[in-house]
């Protein structure tokens, strides 16, 4: 549970009520064969006359549902309110979809819910609508006719990384840009995935730096793939550097880090529980660029899959890296990359590439 549903947990917990009221009757779906998606199509899109490409696009959409759903452990329908919001975080930045396409593709799931809630077979309660709940609390304005994020330059950039005064906030800006990585998979990173060679912090963190991966590595952070860590997207794990300024962001937030015996590098500092939901870290872009996001109001409005975007033109188009390194970098598949190679071998053959390329190129916020 995401942390700012701490205060819905004791209301509902005063009123004897569920915040995720199908969850119990996810073992139960699980062991029947039927699928409650196709079951709307065939008994209500097709006698209804819909065309072929009609059940083509709802086809398309609930396959990304299923995908999505089976990759954060949940059945099909079973969803809580999160997990639409984040199907839709998922679609925005993993699909590169605009606002009415992602209404669409949500719309598409939500009538196959209301089908399930109206239907005496099915247990959906008619008081739970999560489509619902989360469309109320999401921005799902239509971004189609926008042009592209807006055309910053590094000086801009660095003016919002220097006002930004929190350590916190600023690691969650810092990170994105020169790692390329997902806000999800920020908040997963653990404190084991990442190794500095600086004596007060590993004496403060003992369990620093000793994933696996990174038994060869200083300096350097390990993000898992989709398969070893729950909530991460990438198909390929990558390790990537650490330069000085990334170091020191990170330095600068670790002694304030809530001192309790959690795993994860981000806690809540209200609860001292890992943060599960994206939107923490998309708030705090949001905050920061709030002024060059009202200044371009005809682009798209930079959240913080814009750090992601931002570091893979860094690399395809200002530096002109060879694909396959980018690739590397962002955690994409490269070809059969991992599916003949022990994922150890894989590790250091890529890194080893872009280790000495990464730390001479990377450009600099400060």
């Amino acid at each position: 549970m995401s942390t700012e549903n701490d205060d819905l947990e004791r209301v509902a917990e005063a009123f004897d009520r569920e915040t995720d009221p199908l969850q119990s009757f996810e073992s139960t779906f699980q062991n029947i064969d039927t699928d409650p998606l196709e079951a709307y199509i065939d008994r209500v899109l097709i006698p209804n006359g819909a065309s072929e490409q009609t059940l083509d696009n709802y086809r398309y959409s609930y396959r990304q549902w299923r995908d999505a759903m089976y990759d954060w452990g949940r059945h099909p329908a079973c969803p809580s309110d999160d997990h639409v919001k984040w199907f839709v975080r998922y679609l925005r930045e993993d699909r590169g979809n605009v606002g009415t396409t992602i209404e669409k593709k949500v719309n598409n799931v939500q009538r196959a819910f209301e089908w399930w809630q109206a239907h005496q077979a099915f247990p959906h309660p008619a008081d739970y609508n999560p489509f619902k709940i989360a469309k109320d609390e999401l921005d799902l304005s239509d971004d189609s006719g926008l042009a592209d994020y807006p055309p910053l330059d590094l000086d801009e950039l660095r003016r919002v990384v220097r006002d930004c005064h929190h350590v916190r906030d600023r690691l969650f800006i810092v990170w994105p840009l020169k790692l390329g990585i997902r806000a999800g998979e920020l908040l997963n990173i653990q404190i084991k995935d990442i190794t500095l060679s600086n004596t007060t912090i590993q004496e403060l963190y003992p369990s620093l730096g000793t994933a696996d991966a990174l038994e060869a590595y200083d300096d350097a952070v390990y993000i898992p793939p989709r398969n070893e860590r729950d909530g991460n997207k990438s198909h390929n794990p990558r390790i990537l550097p650490l330069d000085d300024e990334a170091k020191r962001v990170l330095l600068q937030y670790l002694p304030t880090r809530p001192m309790v015996d959690r795993p994860w590098l981000i806690l809540s500092e209200r609860t001292y529980e890992p943060i599960s939901d994206s939107e923490h870290v998309s708030a705090i872009w949001k905050e920061h660029f709030e002024g060059i996001n009202s200044e371009y109001q005809d682009h798209r409005a930079i959240r913080s899959h814009y750090g992601r975007n931002f570091f893979t033109n860094f690399w395809k188009i200002q530096e002109n890296v060879p694909r396959e390194l980018v690739q590397y970098m962002r955690g994409d598949k490269i070809g059969n990359s991992t599916s003949s190679e022990a994922i150890d071998e894989y590790l250091t053959a890529y890194y080893t590439d872009i280790r000495e390329l990464y730390l001479d190129r990377i450009f600099k916020l400060g």
